[in-house]
């Protein structure tokens, strides 16, 4: 198949270096991704199959200049270096007039992932609501609401823990409740949420209450409340201890009257974690079958560190353990997200298990701050000017802007309207149009905060006008 490869002059090394086996055709004009489809009106493409434009060009109707010309034209990745990876799969993929080619991989990618490992549930050992469990599914979340202001916080932190990828939303009780409060509670949850249900409390008037409301499982049964099991009906059970040989002990005495058992060794937060999974591997060790749940919030609500690779990791070792069920919450702003984090970790997890490799290149990742590859640049510095920082201000006589991140969404507030949106573009483009500024530092200032703005929405953190990015990383 003969491929060419259509570029501009800044990337033409690297998509001949990159490239190989494609021919390669360079515009007269610095940056590829202002090539457009008149700019090739008058090229003839006789004797290609394919013609791979740059990637940023998505904007514009290739599928009409495909018409025209009588020959296949899409787009290629983004980034030249990409175009190694791209080549090989020409005749094993579609690529498209509208997704660049690189991020059209990626998720063909995770589509297979995803169908490969949900595949797998078809060998589990039992079902909790409809949620398979054990055997050789992936670990299903446990998502566990420790609180709510009131019921209609209660139902959205049900659809949020839902649209995150939990499998099970889990009501954690208080030590101290009130009955009524319960009962309304648990009615409120069953008819609420689409997900199976769980309660978390050692209390068997909260275990006799949540019987009678239908919840498909009861955490967490010890030595201390096992006269709770003669309240259980048909729910699944959650057996919790430290010491092993009670916990076998346990799990063979609930074996008895309930039919599905799940054992928990208990994950301490640092700096017992080692420990605790020690125990988790003895349990294992000493009992092959029965479905094992790890406390993942554990460790990442008693810890200052960022919830993403705290979870990757858990959720590596939990595999590795045989876990069946990876139990979080988000309690605090610095763990919000771990139930869509965890979702994807048991994705990764079982993806490297069966692929008998490391738990990357998936089509499905965790990263967010940094990334898999560094892509090459290239700028000649011959002549060059040393920025330099003016501290002059003048305000713009047409007002100033207020901005804030409200539930995800850019607030942009001046003295002539409010601008709403979720990207910084588009918020800037509305406020030109607008004519809301006059000077072209205020501009550049507008700029500069909506994309802060924007940032810190990505990833849920809050938005402070004028001050500086902070990643959170300790600098001398």
């Amino acid at each position: 198949m003969r491929v060419l490869l259509v570029t501009g002059k800044l990337a033409e090394e690297m998509v001949r270096k990159y490239g190989k086996g494609a021919d390669v055709k360079v515009y007269n004009i610095d940056i590829a991704a202002f090539i457009t489809p008149s700019m090739l009106e008058n090229e003839d493409f006789s004797g290609y199959d394919l013609v791979l434009v740059p990637g940023l060009t998505y904007s514009h109707n290739w599928e009409d200049f495909e018409r025209r010309k009588g020959v296949k034209v899409r787009l290629g990745p983004i980034h030249a270096y990409d175009l190694q990876h791209v080549l090989k799969l020409i005749g094993k993929v579609e690529f498209s007039h509208k997704i660049p080619a690189c991020r059209l991989v990626e998720s063909l990618r995770a589509e297979e992932t995803l169908r490969e490992i949900d595949a797998l549930d078809e060998d589990c050992a039992f079902e909790i609501g409809g949620v398979k469990v054990g055997g050789s599914s992936r670990m299903k979340v446990v998502a566990e609401i420790a609180s709510f202001c009131d019921f209609d916080d209660l139902r959205a932190k049900i659809d949020h823990y839902t649209e995150s990828g939990a499998d099970i939303i889990d009501i954690g009780v208080p030590l101290e409740f009130d009955k009524e409060w319960l009962h309304k509670t648990l009615k409120i949850a069953v008819d609420h949420s689409k997900l199976p249900l769980s309660i978390d409390t050692f209390s068997s008037k909260a275990i006799e209450i949540a019987v009678k409301h239908g919840v498909d499982m009861v955490m967490s049964i010890s030595m201390d409340n096992l006269k709770a099991l003669d309240l259980i009906e048909n729910q699944a059970v959650v057996v919790v201890e430290r010491d092993i040989d009670g916990l076998l002990n346990l799990v063979e005495r609930v074996g008895e009257k309930v039919e599905r058992v799940i054992a928990d060794p208990i994950l301490d937060p640092p700096l017992k974690v080692a420990e605790s999974i020690g125990r988790y591997a003895e349990f294992r060790r000493r009992d092959e079958k029965t479905p094992l749940l790890l406390g993942a919030g554990n460790v990442t609500e008693l810890s200052d560190a960022d919830s993403i690779g705290i979870n990757a990791l858990l959720a590596f070792i939990a595999e590795e353990l045989k876990c069946n069920l990876l139990f979080t919450t988000e309690a605090s702003p610095k763990t919000f997200g771990s139930v869509r984090e965890l979702n994807i970790a048991s994705y990764l997890a079982k993806a490297a298990k069966i692929r008998n490799s490391p738990p990357k290149d998936a089509g499905v990742s965790l990263l967010a701050l940094k990334e898999k590859v560094r892509y090459e640049e290239r700028v000649e510095l011959d002549d060059f000017v040393r920025a330099e920082e003016t501290r002059e201000f003048v305000r713009d006589p047409l007002g100033d802007f207020i901005i804030q991140v409200v539930d995800g969404k850019i607030v942009c507030k001046h003295d002539r309207m409010t601008i709403v949106g979720e990207k910084a573009k588009e918020v800037a483009d509305t406020a030109i149009k607008n004519n809301l500024l006059s000077r072209l530092d205020h501009a550049a200032y507008l700029g500069r905060e909506l994309m802060k703005a924007e940032i810190a929405a990505l990833l849920k953190k809050s938005y402070i006008q004028d001050r500086e990015l902070n990643f959170g990383f300790y600098q001398k």
